[in-house]
């Protein structure tokens, strides 16, 4: 075990037996995504590169989970997994397993390099320029061990869309690559600098129009030393990468940028990644379809390329339970589905042939949990909220909850194609946070939230629309009051019926 890695597993054991406090643990915990919840216990987030997991993994998190007292796994909109309520006696011996499973957490949270976002099924879509993944997976192997990127003013996040329609993943993070190929087929990315979503969201300014797709690790280098050099490390609020444009204007960063990335050493990482082969089909048999399955298919399934199409498996609330997994492992293996990717909506999603719908359906209705999304319940998607999160201020899943209960009420059964138009908007494009910390990207959103406390009762703050027009992020729309989290589902509800109609 490395030394960062004993140096966290003896903060926790201190901290178990009361020889250090809460403060003293965030300080050696949070650079690695563990964090004491607000019922003492403990999360642990696993990073997942391009979200892609297996029902290996899922079999591993159930054990972890069952063997250390945990509670429930949770899918993130970075495409991480958490382990929620570890017993804080027990994070060093989950911390061993984890290792031993070959879970990464350096970075998962704190003023560090974070988990590297990638378009869902890269390389999969009709549309797609190449996929990115290797790339991504690339870099998270090179700054792994890169010591700078662990020790920075704030967070540091790296997005790779590809494809141009996802040119959002790279303007909306602090660095961003978006897949290109030149006239002569060799694979580029435009680049974007200082981008986010969180505090005074804005989209990122074009670095490069054609870097060639090895270099990005030392793209990443360069911005990654600039930060640590130069980033505001005396507020909080100032200290991301977006707001070194203020100090230093557009062309002023830029310029710096590239007096750090001409430093990079010779000999630094380049991410020479090889062309991606296509999945191989998962063999779900191929059966009649059950009721419902129209409507479900049209919630779920979009096309991809290679006679494949992608599949929204639901995940209420984002959530599993240790036996949850092991029952989803179980009943996916036999059909060859062992790779799933996390998508940042908090479900999985699974690439599958046209023919094998049917098949997939029927054993996902035969699985006693709702993966098919016929209850809104649990599948608006929101952060873990307030009850879990120490940063929370509401809770942010019984919003999520009461107004699932408020359109079930109104619009099911889906047998209209108005009523089909709100459920795509419900399932597709709203995120509540419960504050203003942008855990579920509601600045990107078509419809986002966030809580606040109104009276001392939970309340949600209406975002502008950010997703309908690629050149703006959402801000808090200043012409709406707060609405409080009992006229929140008729408030969303007008707010989706006005841009349906638009």
């Amino acid at each position: 075990m490395k030394e960062f890695q004993q140096n966290l597993v003896a903060a926790w054991r201190d901290y178990a037996v009361g020889k250090i406090d809460a403060k003293t643990l965030k300080g050696a915990s949070a650079g690695f995504g563990i964090y004491e919840q607000r019922n003492g216990k403990a999360m642990m987030r696993v990073r997942r590169v391009a979200g892609q997991v297996t029902t290996g993994d899922l079999r591993a998190a159930a054990a972890i989970l069952r063997r250390h007292g945990g509670d429930f796994a949770h899918l993130t909109t970075r495409q991480d997994l958490q382990l929620h309520g570890i017993p804080a006696t027990e994070v060093p011996a989950a911390l061993e397993a984890c290792e031993a499973a070959g879970f990464r957490f350096r970075g998962g949270g704190g003023d560090t390099f974070r988990n590297t976002l990638v378009s869902s099924y890269s390389g999969l879509s009709a549309d797609a320029v190449f996929d990115v993944a290797p790339y991504a997976r690339a870099l998270s192997d090179a700054f792994y061990g890169f010591d700078l990127a662990y020790g920075l003013p704030r967070k540091l996040k790296i997005g790779f869309a590809d494809r141009p329609a996802d040119a959002v993943i790279a303007q909306s993070n602090d660095l961003g690559f978006v897949a290109k190929k030149t006239a002569d087929g060799a694979p580029v990315f435009e680049t974007y600098l200082a981008g986010g979503v969180g505090f005074k969201p804005r989209l990122g300014l074009k670095l490069f129009d054609a870097l060639p797709a090895a270099e990005c690790i030392r793209v990443a280098m360069a911005l990654t030393a600039l930060f640590h050099d130069k980033g505001c490390r005396t507020n909080r609020c100032h200290a991301r990468i977006r707001f070194l444009r203020d100090d230093f204007g557009d062309e002023g960063l830029v310029r710096l940028f590239r007096e750090y990335y001409a430093k990079v050493p010779a000999d630094a990482p380049r991410a020479d990644a090889p062309a991606g082969e296509p999945p191989p089909a998962t063999a779900f048999p191929e059966t009649a379809a059950g009721d419902g399955f129209e409507v479900w298919r049209k919630l779920a399934v979009s096309p991809l390329a290679h006679g494949l199409v992608a599949v929204r498996i639901f995940v209420p609330f984002g959530n599993f339970t240790a036996d949850e997994l092991d029952a989803f492992a179980a009943a996916m293996e036999p059909f060859n589905a062992t790779r799933f990717e996390i998508l940042p909506t908090l479900d999985l999603g699974v690439a599958v042939p046209e023919a094998q719908l049917p098949g997939l359906y029927a054993t996902l209705l035969g699985m006693g949990r709702d993966y098919v999304a016929r209850s809104f319940v649990g599948n608006i998607r929101t952060c873990i909220g307030c009850k879990v999160c120490k940063s929370g201020l509401t809770d942010a899943p019984e919003v999520g909850r009461l107004a699932g209960e408020y359109f079930d009420a109104r619009y099911r059964p889906l047998d209209t194609a108005e009523k089909l138009a709100v459920a795509r908007a419900l399932l597709d494009d709203v995120r509540i946070s419960g504050c203003p910390n942008a855990c579920t990207n509601q600045p990107l959103a078509r419809f986002g939230f966030a809580g606040r406390k109104l009276n001392g009762e939970d309340a949600e703050t209406a975002y502008t629309p950010g997703s309908t027009s690629p050149a703006m992020l959402g801000a808090v729309d200043k012409d709406v009051p707060t609405i409080s989290k009992a006229d929140f589902p008729a408030f969303l509800e007008q707010r989706i019926c006005a841009a349906l109609k638009a």
